[in-house]
This record gives C-alpha cells, structure tokens and sequence, in this order.
C-alpha cells in the first residue's frame, strides 16, 4: 500500500468518525479545530488537486458547521442547516474516498496522472 494513500484514508475516517459523532449546530471549538487539523493533514499527505479541493470544502462547511450561527445560513425547509451541512460533509468525503481508490487502481496500473503526485512505489 502507499504510505501516502493509506494516511489519507486514516484522516478520511478519523474525519467521517467525528462528523457522525459530533452533533454541530453550535460553536465547538475543540471539533473545529480537530477537523480542520484533519484536513490539513490530508492535504500535507497527498498531492492531488482534487482531494484537496474537496478537504477545502470538508474543512469549510465544518467551521460553519460548529459556529454558534453560521449554519442558520444553510437553513433549508425540512432540513436543518446543520444537517444539510453535515450531508455536505460526507458527500465531499465520499469523493476523497473515491479518488483515493482511483489513484491507487492507476499507480498499481503504473499509469501517470496529470495533475496529481508523482507516482510512488509501495510502502510496507
């Protein structure tokens, strides 16, 4: 597996875990601040244009998502603002997932990616 992969994969869960555990709707400091650690990391991990895109936003809709009003603004008629946030969230994961698996299909491939990292060799 590649190292670079595999740590992307652990912050997604980590990030997924919180997000699902953590109920947002209010100001957490300590959450925000977690998540936004999180992505960073992520972001550090992996260069991919398009994972960190999508940690941006991840990191973005999370700040909203535990302020004490920022969410109100994401407000819709049968759904919270902090659930439809947090819906913003896993979906923006969801494509991280889904880019982690794409890369690590094309470098087992060998195949060259424009935009994304060199290719790397597999870690232990």
């Amino acid at each position: 597996m590649y190292k670079d992969l595999r740590d992307v994969r652990e912050h997604y869960a980590a990030i997924r875990d919180l997000i699902s555990q953590t109920p947002g709707g209010c100001h957490d400091a300590a959450a925000r601040g977690k998540v936004a650690g999180l992505c960073e990391a992520a972001i550090a991990a992996l260069d991919d244009p398009e994972c960190r895109q999508r940690l941006r936003a991840v990191d973005r809709h999370a700040a909203e998502l535990f302020s004490s009003a920022g969410h109100r603004k994401w407000d819709r008629q049968k759904m919270s603002g902090a659930d439809y946030l947090r819906l913003q969230i896993f979906i923006a994961l969801e494509g991280v997932n889904t880019r982690v698996f794409f890369l690590d299909a094309m470098r087992d491939r060998g195949c060259a990616l424009p935009g994304a990292g060199a290719l790397q060799t597999p870690s232990v």
